[in-house]
């Protein structure tokens, strides 16, 4: 009995990949999203306003945070000597990540919207 449940399950796994690898699709289920386009104006416009304050809030607040880092980092290359080359190495990484996390920060608007272009 069990022997047959699996021989039928391969069997339609057989046939589901022949007919995928013949260029037949099987029938394919129908997407629940489709048409469906996020809207956050179903909240009110106060709330509207409310998230993209917000939102700008936070994106400022890390964009300070970022330039600090970066601040910080370009700070220990400064004060990094010929005796201590580690030191230097240290604080080149810092300012780099923080550099890199930087630009994204500043270039958020662009990628989101490159993002949401391309998922279409």
């Amino acid at each position: 009995m069990m022997f047959e449940s699996v021989a039928a399950h391969a069997a339609v796994a057989v046939h589901v990949g022949a007919e995928a690898v013949a260029g037949r699709a099987p029938a394919a289920i129908q997407n629940p999203f489709d048409g469906l386009v996020p809207n956050f104006s179903v909240f009110g416009v106060a709330f509207d306003a409310w998230w993209k304050k917000l939102f700008a809030g936070l994106w400022a607040i890390a964009i300070i945070i970022a330039a600090v880092y970066l601040v910080i980092g370009l700070t220990s290359m400064a004060k990094a000597d010929g005796n201590n080359p580690r030191a230097h190495e240290e604080g080149r990484k810092k300012a780099q990540g923080a550099g890199i996390g930087l630009a994204c920060l500043a270039g958020l608007g662009v990628i989101i919207g490159a993002i949401l272009a391309v998922a279409g």
